[in-house]
């Protein structure tokens, strides 16, 4: 009895946070419609910052991962596998698996952290509350940029990767092994289905929104210590890690 007792307060407080995360996410896209012309300009500002930490700063070692990802599913596929077969293992794994995934990784761990800290630092020095006392919407002028940054900059980044993770791959691995079976590169990129690098896509759009959404609400949730900081930046980084997870398996199972 207690163990069915205990599942069931883990299942209540984990529809309770979903609840939070997805009240949040609405009330930050309804302010949306809020927006004054005047403000336009300080919240494009705002957005084009968020998308150059998120997306520029990251195409360093997003290039280095894709490019290594490339190398190792391009090389062992043709090792055990026909060569006609290759493009469809690149469309599947590469595109609409694995560079989602590792994109979300990289975002979690620079931008998804940093919005934590940043939500959170704002919040003991008062700050929020300052907005809220000036009558300035916080899921506006906060949360708003934020999200439409993270979202907008995975896109980037997912189109980015995979194209270097096909390319990187292709002329990586013939320069790892050159007794590699050969084949034109056009044939490797033509061979990418549509439909993989829509999903792809998709799930830049839902890992993003998971992303920053839970970095703002986790940046939230600090008293009145900075120790407090450091936990729930940890907590951040986990819970979007599952839900890029859990999203990545319900869209590939669910829609693929």
């Amino acid at each position: 009895m207690e163990a069915l007792i205990g599942i069931g307060r883990m299942a209540l407080s984990v529809w309770a946070y979903l609840g939070s995360l997805l009240a949040l996410l609405l009330a930050t896209v309804r302010s949306a419609g809020a927006i004054r012309p005047r403000s336009m300009r300080l919240l494009g500002r705002v957005t084009m910052l968020q998308i150059f930490f998120t997306g520029f700063q990251a195409v360093l070692p997003l290039t280095i991962a894709s490019v290594a990802l490339g190398v190792l599913v391009l090389s062992i596929s043709l090792q055990y596998l026909p060569v006609d077969y290759v493009q469809g293992v690149a469309s599947i794994v590469i595109v609409r698996e694995v560079v989602p995934l590792v994109t979300a990784f990289l975002i979690i761990g620079r931008s998804g952290t940093a919005i934590t800290i940043e939500i959170a630092t704002m919040k003991l020095n008062d700050e929020l509350l300052a907005l809220e006392v000036m009558g300035i919407p916080f899921t506006q002028f906060v949360a708003l940029p934020r999200l439409v940054g993270a979202v907008v900059a995975f896109l980037l980044l997912q189109v980015y990767a995979d194209l270097f993770g096909l390319l990187g791959g292709y002329y990586g691995s013939a320069l790892v092994d050159a007794q590699l079976p050969a084949y034109p590169v056009a044939d490797l990129l033509q061979g990418i289905d549509p439909a993989d690098f829509a999903l792809a896509c998709l799930k830049a759009v839902l890992f993003g929104v998971v992303i920053s959404i839970t970095a703002i609400q986790q940046g939230l949730q600090v008293g009145r210590s900075r120790r407090e900081i450091p936990i729930v930046t940890s907590r951040a980084v986990v819970r979007s890690l599952l839900l890029c997870f859990l999203l990545n398996t319900a869209v590939s199972v669910g829609v693929g």
